[in-house]
């Protein structure tokens, strides 16, 4: 376990390396940049899919102005793999293993060509596998930099990438990201980088917040307890917790005892802000912590309040790991409630089927018939993502008047609750928004199997 002292001058870099999960080790670069390929050539694979349901679109859709990474026959897509294995190895972390996700990637691309491409044109993939250990601001730069000028990327599909100045740069340079990091973004968020930044499969962070609230309320979780919040020093999060959270909890006659910014900027002030939020929730006998601002808070959280010996119950959403903080964690998570919105890192199989729809049988086909595992969910979860971005920019340029981010996301909104997703519990596109993940999951720790267990069926967030 990390003690305080290994954090002290790196918090604002470690926030983000508790990516999703740890694959097969796979290559870097000797210099520590970005190892960008080809996709590599899959073995022969007949499709998932249904043959007639890509078949490209009836008339090509010409290029946008200024659309980068398109020709009469190519479309150019860069595909982001991050590995977290060095940073497991040397903080000790335990973090789930997944397959080989450069060989997914060029099954998914191989099929979907096969079928047609994308606005019926062969997708050109790149893959840059991301050392989340070199990970900060200069480093994602350069990633976007070599997607965006070296490959120049019509679509990035993202994962990982926790640095604010991440995003802005794709949108920059008019590339499409379809994000699939559980990286918090909200309404206002999307809005200043529309139309570049979509989160297709993952919910806003309004709705995220919104529907945290209300199932901790329906769960009963505040009820026989006193509440403390933690919440990253951010914009985002002030919005969240006073347009979502607190209104919610106020409505129900939940009082929070004590609220408390926490700066992650500055490896010392996160240090010191952690510690005094546990002297104040122990003031005010606060036994039930919720975290705003994502950042994977709620793990930091406990770390550090294991060495005051403090253990509150804690609020959690995929946001916050929850499969990480079981893995190195889990006496702490003793009494954790809240919200899955990905089932693939936060429940296990028997909780949830595998598969669960046929949009996930498909994906996994593709992925057997190219000689791959699929032993479980946790193995192809990342797989499973890049698997609906695929289908999902083939659905898109099926219907888009034009190949550049407005067409691409007038095709999308077009689809409504129409495409179903393989990687989530359902996604619905809204005129105007530009999050995708349209329902989700009670679920709370449960001892005895050490996981956490849903309940119910998926609740709509707008509903």
């Amino acid at each position: 376990m990390p003690t305080i002292m290994k954090r002290r001058g790196s918090c604002l870099l470690m926030l983000a390396l508790l990516a999703v999960g740890c694959s097969q080790p796979v290559s870097d670069s000797e210099d520590g940049a970005p190892d960008s390929t080809e996709a590599a050539e899959p073995a022969d694979s007949s499709s998932g899919f249904d043959d007639d349901e890509i078949d490209g679109p009836a008339v090509m859709a010409p290029a946008g102005p200024e659309t980068p990474g398109v020709t009469d026959d190519t479309i150019t897509v860069s595909f982001i793999i991050t590995d977290t294995s060095a940073v497991a190895a040397a903080f000790g972390w335990e973090v789930p293993t997944e397959g080989d996700r450069e060989a997914q990637v060029a099954a998914l691309v191989d099929d979907i060509n096969t079928r047609g491409g994308i606005a019926g044109r062969t997708i050109d993939a790149k893959v840059h596998v991301f050392n989340a250990m070199t990970d900060g601001p200069v480093a994602e730069e350069a990633l976007c930099n070599a997607i965006t000028q070296d490959d120049q990327a019509f679509a990035v599909v993202m994962t990982g990438q926790f640095q604010e100045n991440a995003r802005p740069c794709y949108a920059n340079a008019k590339t499409l990201m379809l994000d699939a990091t559980l990286y918090p973004v909200d309404d206002v968020g999307f809005e200043e980088l529309a139309p570049y930044l979509w989160s297709p499969f993952l919910p806003s962070y309004d709705n995220l917040t919104a529907g945290m609230a209300s199932s901790l309320i329906d769960s009963g979780w505040f009820a026989s307890g006193t509440v403390g919040v933690i919440s990253i020093d951010s914009g985002l999060s002030q919005r969240a917790y006073a347009q979502e959270f607190a209104p919610v909890l106020d409505a129900a006659g939940v009082e929070v005892a004590s609220f408390n910014s926490i700066d992650p900027t500055d490896g010392r002030a996160f240090e010191n802000d952690l510690l005094q939020a546990i002297v104040n929730f122990k003031e005010a006998n606060v036994d039930r912590v919720v975290a705003i601002g994502g950042s994977r808070l709620i793990s930091w959280f406990i770390n550090t309040a294991i060495t005051q010996n403090f253990e509150p119950q804690y609020a959690v959403s995929s946001y916050d790991s929850p499969d990480f903080n079981i893995f190195n964690y889990g006496p702490q998570m003793v009494g954790a409630t809240g919200i899955s919105v990905l089932p693939g890192a936060d429940v296990a199989d028997d909780q949830w089927p595998f598969p669960a729809n046929d949009a996930e049988a498909a994906c996994l086909d593709v992925f057997s018939d190219a000689g791959l595992a699929t032993d479980d969910r946790a193995m192809v979860r990342t797989g499973l993502m890049f698997c609906d971005a695929v289908q999902l920019l083939a659905a898109a340029g099926d219907g888009a008047a034009e190949v550049s981010a407005e067409g691409f996301g007038d095709a999308m909104w077009a689809l409504g609750a129409g495409f179903e997703a393989a990687s989530v519990y359902s996604v619905q596109f809204v005129p105007g928004q530009y999050a995708g993940g349209g329902s989700f999951m009670p679920f709370a720790f449960d001892a005895g199997c050490e996981c956490m267990v849903v309940g119910g069926s998926p609740i709509d967030f707008d509903g």
